[in-house]
């Protein structure tokens, strides 16, 4: 069986921006930051300095849970590439099973910072 992972950040849920690229999949399970929409067999890419993280209702629910560690991702089984380089995409990816809402994930986040 898989190592489990465990929370153990406080104060902290996970948006951020790399100056690397991320390439992330789902084999099997679910996604603890995005559990809605992101099936096993789907990948996601987030090029260099694009800002992502965990969607509405996770962020809200980590937001208010209680501060200990906590387990996720029992029976998921995820990967993830990251590069310096920018991941060039082929024609064929660019053109199809393309999630066009996947921006829609973050459009109910509070502002919660002033500056």
């Amino acid at each position: 069986s898989a190592p489990c992972l465990w929370t153990l950040a406080c104060h902290s849920v996970g948006y951020h921006r790399n100056t690397m690229s991320e390439y992330m999949g789902l084999i099997h399970g679910l996604y603890e930051a995005k559990e809605k929409g992101f099936l096993p067999g789907g990948g996601s890419l987030h090029s260099c300095m694009t800002a992502h993280g965990p969607e509405t209702e996770v962020f809200e629910k980590a937001s208010t849970a209680e501060l200990k560690p906590q387990r996720v991702a029992d029976g998921s089984l995820a990967f993830m590439f990251e590069s310096t380089y920018m991941f060039k995409l082929t024609k064929h990816a660019m053109e199809n099973n393309i999630d066009e809402d996947y921006w829609l994930c973050w459009q109910g986040l509070k502002k919660n910072f002033s500056a």
